[in-house]
């Protein structure tokens, strides 16, 4: 508990930090951190739709941080609008090529496209069709997969 609480403040404080040199003429740090909280507080408690709007905020106005562009993509996924999620996780790797986390979830989301696109294969093409077997083997791979989150939590 304490060490997530901890966690959250520090991350705004870095944030806010290292946003001092990117603020826009007539902006306001104070504004930014409230934007920040906010933004953090609805992704935590799962309201994504605050969440969204708060990070587009940031993403539009803050455009070289990282996190935004990260979280935004994570609430496009949580959401199911994978291609936003990809689109927005790309626009994160643009600003940071070595970060994991954006990787990692970027491949989960390709994943779970092509787990729907073998989906949906097999609700158009004959179930003897070897290839429908082949898609229903892959869904299958990829679900256990996923339930089994590769073997390891990944933190966010």
């Amino acid at each position: 508990m304490y060490l997530r609480w901890f966690t959250s403040i520090l991350f705004l404080l870095i944030l806010s930090g290292c946003n001092i040199q990117n603020l826009q003429p007539g902006s306001d740090l104070s504004h930014l951190v409230e934007v920040q909280k906010r933004a953090h507080d609805a992704y935590q408690n799962e309201d994504w739709q605050t969440a969204e709007k708060e990070y587009l905020y940031l993403t539009k106005n803050y455009p070289a941080e990282i996190e935004p562009w990260f979280r935004l993509g994570n609430i496009y996924a949580r959401t199911n609008r994978l291609d936003a999620a990809v689109a927005v996780y790309r626009e994160a790797l643009l600003r940071d090529q070595k970060n994991s986390k954006i990787w990692h979830n970027l491949g989960i989301v390709h994943l779970r496209q092509a787990t729907h696109t073998f989906i949906e294969m097999q609700e158009y093409t004959d179930v003897n069709d070897p290839l429908n077997v082949r898609a229903r083997l892959a869904v299958d791979a990829v679900d256990e997969l996923m339930a089994n989150r590769f073997g390891a939590a990944v933190p966010e």
